[in-house]
């Protein structure tokens, strides 16, 4: 057994009114990734709670992420996956 692991990411874009207001969050998110490695699926697990668009921002980024496939008895398989996402101000 294998996890997924990430190969390209995708930053999610800050909203901007949480970006001027300084508003921090972390978003989890339940991720189905495919056989060939792309997230077929994502799932809002929890949110931010900080009515800041992050849940949308994290979403839209993480669909683009390629991940190498899960593998099962030496064979790639579809599996769902928790991911917490961090939006921090720099």
């Amino acid at each position: 057994e294998v996890e997924p692991k990430v190969i390209t990411k995708v930053p999610p874009k800050y909203p901007e009114l949480a970006r001027k207001a300084n508003i921090e969050g972390i978003v989890y998110l339940d991720l189905l990734v495919d056989k060939e490695g792309k997230v077929r699926e994502v799932q809002i697990l929890k949110a931010s709670g900080a009515n800041a668009g992050f849940e949308e921002a994290a979403k839209e980024a993480v669909m683009q992420w390629i991940f190498s496939p899960a593998i099962q008895n030496d064979r790639p398989v579809a599996v769902w996956m928790t991911l917490p996402i961090k939006f921090e101000v720099k």
